[in-house]
């Protein structure tokens, strides 16, 4: 079962909560003010906020139908309609693309994360590309459970996964348009909404192109989004040539930033998946990137190749992260089986950028 764990575990996982699309969702609540639901076919982490000045939710995935039986889910765990502010955190389609269930209320988001957005709106194709991921998705996985045990077809949760996609689906061949966000910064963003304070910083060019963190201080609460996973070594997905060393180095301010401010209680969600983080993993997460983009740095500087610069930082140099896994998403069209390799390569695309 291997070559679909990923997807397996979010389709295996327990999911609780219906709404009026018979989609079923999952609500943990964190606290008075606090809420994560969990559903859709890639297990998001859909995290609420209810405060004074109304409810704030962060990210809509994938389509219009989805994100509303999310809304659904959090008026029915709160019980109220007041939502203030919907915020992305970056531009994947798990993310931006039930913006529309929002369009009546401001939507934050990236400065890059509606440049991206809006280059999507002008891809006429973008809708037919989503649709082909799904397919391939449910088929792949699908096909794989055939194979090992065709009586899972039939569980509820693989039903559920299935159906998810199904409603996407209908979605995308209908009319769904893209809201890109109304509310736009640059470095960061301060959200004072009376008991509660929502942070925003912008991280970039790790996961996503746009990537944010979201800090909660009263609530001790801190969102990751796709930049860290407790279930591998981090993985620098959208690190291009495009990104200026400087967008690198501001990772480390902001994440120290939000460390030294952090305790042992501090809970750190991603955006995707139920196994949270604590301050210790998340310093060892951000040591490790430190040291490979100094060691690339520093390779770089003295002349040497990109295969020497794999030599001189090994994976072993950072024992508590080669104890995670060193590939993710195997047996995707996403899966990548060397993360390290492959974040040495992006931060050396970085520098080789700069030479242009």
């Amino acid at each position: 079962m291997q070559k679909f764990a990923f997807l397996l575990v979010h389709i295996l996982g327990s999911l609780s909560l219906a709404n009026a699309s018979g989609f079923k969702i999952d609500a943990v609540r964190l606290s008075p003010r606090v809420a994560v639901f969990y559903g859709d076919p890639w297990d998001n982490a859909i995290v609420a906020l209810a405060t004074q000045k109304g409810i704030v939710v962060v990210d809509a995935p994938f389509s219009k139908t989805i994100a509303s039986g999310f809304r659904q889910a959090i008026q029915a765990e709160f019980t109220g309609s007041d939502f203030a502010f919907l915020i992305n955190t970056h531009e994947h389609h798990c993310h931006v693309d039930g913006n529309m269930a929002y369009a009546d209320i401001p939507i934050i988001g990236h400065e890059s994360l509606r440049r991206e957005m809006l280059k999507t709106m002008n891809d006429s194709t973008w809708a037919a590309k989503l649709r082909g991921i799904g397919e391939r998705e449910v088929a792949a996985v699908r096909g794989r459970i055939l194979k090992a045990d065709p009586k899972q077809l039939k569980n509820p949760a693989y039903v559920n996964y299935e159906a998810g996609w199904n409603l996407i689906q209908a979605d995308l061949r209908g009319n769904l348009a893209l809201v890109p966000p109304t509310i736009t910064f640059d470095k960061e963003m301060t959200l004072h909404l009376g008991d509660l304070t929502v942070r925003l910083f912008y991280y970039g060019h790790a996961h996503g192109i746009a990537d944010i963190v979201v800090s909660v201080p009263e609530e001790n609460l801190i969102l990751t989004a796709g930049i860290f996973y407790p279930t591998h070594v981090p993985a620098l997905d959208r690190v291009t040539e495009e990104a200026a060393p400087a967008v690198i180095d501001n990772w480390f301010v902001v994440m120290r930033g939000l460390l030294d401010q952090a305790n042992d209680s501090t809970r750190f969600l991603a955006s995707h998946g139920r196994a949270g983080m604590n301050k210790g993993q998340c310093r060892q997460f951000v040591t490790y990137l430190e040291g490979v983009w100094s060691g690339v740095r520093s390779a770089k500087a003295e002349g040497k190749t990109l295969d020497q610069a794999k030599a001189e930082i090994p994976l072993s140099s950072f024992p508590e992260i080669a104890k995670l896994p060193n590939e993710e998403l195997r047996g995707t069209e996403w899966e990548n089986l060397d993360i390290h390799g492959h974040n040495i390569e992006r931060l050396w695309m970085v520098l080789e950028g700069t030479n242009r």
